[in-house]
């Protein structure tokens, strides 16, 4: 069947038409348009959160007490711990190539050493300190090929 010049215009006018306002309403049907997002308002801390000791630890907060007894305790057993190291950690130039904007982080673990098992359990437990007062710390058990147990806690925090 012939194809008329008129109809071959009026299809390809249309087609492009048809191309254009697709191409124009996509950016709103992926939700591209609109406010860029500012990772620093992503999720605010709450207020009450702000007002525990552990939002004001910061890395410089432990460095001082590196060698220093931690009394840690769950429930009614109660084990001193020695405070190893405090390690932190940067975001790798890889890591930030992965995401649009990160969100600057203040990122560092605390490392006990202890000669006494604590527990079992990856848990919260409440720690002591005569400088620092008593807090709760979320402990995991780490391998120690040297002997005796190791302990984590890693904190994070946005800022």
């Amino acid at each position: 069947m012939p194809l008329s010049r008129r109809s071959f215009l009026r299809t390809g006018t249309t087609a492009v038409l048809a191309t254009a306002a697709a191409l124009h309403v996509a950016p709103k049907t992926f939700a591209q348009v609109g406010a860029k997002p500012d990772p620093k308002q992503d999720f605010k801390t709450p207020f009450a959160a702000q007002q525990s000791t552990l939002f004001s630890f910061k890395r410089e907060t432990f460095t001082p007490y590196v060698g220093g007894i931690f009394i840690v305790s769950a429930g009614s057993r109660a084990v001193e711990m020695t405070l190893v190291e405090v390690r932190g950690h940067v975001v790798s130039a890889s890591g930030k190539k992965l995401t649009k904007k990160l969100r600057e982080t203040d990122s560092f673990a605390l490392v006990f050493s202890s000669a006494s098992e604590l527990s079992d359990l990856t848990t919260i437990y409440n720690v002591e300190h005569a400088a620092l007062g008593r807090f709760a710390l979320f402990l995991t058990r780490r391998d120690n090929p040297q002997g005796g147990y190791v302990y984590e806690a890693v904190f994070n925090h946005a800022l």
